[in-house]
């Protein structure tokens, strides 16, 4: 693919991505451009224009679109990248857990992951995925490879709730769905996480753009359902909603 497609194709993901960060739909006449871009691509490569007609789905909230794109995509090519941007569409959309799945497998299919690393713990972090994160820190640390400091953080954040609320591994992706439910029934797109130390008490924070009455409702409903967990002790973990700040 020539520079020029590449920069068209980068421009795309980028323009996306930022879109995705900022929880702002995108507007008719940006959308129509990346769109009209995209399919510059089809004659060089038409699985990636379907990939990029399924990330720009992704910003526009369009979740059967984004699938239909996502899906075309694979059908035409075979590269791991298309796996990878089709995860960043599902965690764009909050589905976290599928993206999980799609990123995991895009993982063992890149000759080499190491770039994607950053993007597979930040899904993994917000799916509960704990223990493929720890392997992921023992897999770098065997190897001798350097983490930068934005890694790192994911490695710490996981290792400072696993330490303080030593829980089964399999109960905090079940945890994480039940927010993913509730994300999604309230139509809030995109989460992130936040861990803070409040006085020795943890505190998870999953991060969404609602209002207050919004984020209160469904922390009432989160209550709820972590209160039907048997046999799970969360003196040590709070966890619940709060709404996002941004900034100008």
């Amino acid at each position: 693919m020539s520079e020029e497609l590449t920069a068209v194709l980068n421009n795309i993901i980028d323009t996306t991505e930022k879109y995705a960060l900022s929880h702002i739909k995108l507007d008719e006449l940006t959308s129509q451009r990346l769109k009209n871009d995209a399919k510059r691509l089809i004659n060089i490569n038409p699985s990636l224009t379907a990939m990029a007609l399924g990330m720009i789905a992704s910003v526009e909230g369009d979740f059967d679109e984004c699938i239909k794109q996502h899906t075309l995509s694979l059908k035409l090519g075979n590269d791991p990248i298309l796996n990878l941007n089709y995860a960043i569409s599902m965690k764009t959309l909050g589905h976290n857990a599928e993206s999980f799945r799609l990123i995991d497998n895009a993982m063992g299919l890149l000759p080499d992951p190491g770039f994607a690393i950053p993007i597979y713990l930040m899904i993994a972090i917000n799916a509960g995925k704990y223990e493929s994160i720890q392997s992921c820190e023992d897999m770098l640390t065997y190897k001798g490879i350097s983490i930068p400091p934005h890694v790192q953080q994911y490695f710490d954040d996981v290792n400072t709730i696993v330490r303080k609320a030593p829980l089964p591994f399999h109960i905090y992706p079940e945890i994480a769905a039940m927010q993913e439910t509730i994300s999604l029934n309230h139509k809030v797109g995109l989460t992130e996480y936040a861990l803070e130390d409040i006085n020795d008490e943890l505190y998870l924070w999953t991060l969404v753009k609602a209002d207050a009455k919004t984020v209160t409702l469904m922390n009432i409903e989160l209550e709820d359902e972590l209160s039907q967990l048997e046999n799970i002790n969360l003196d040590n973990l709070h966890i619940a909603f709060k709404a996002k700040e941004f900034t100008n």
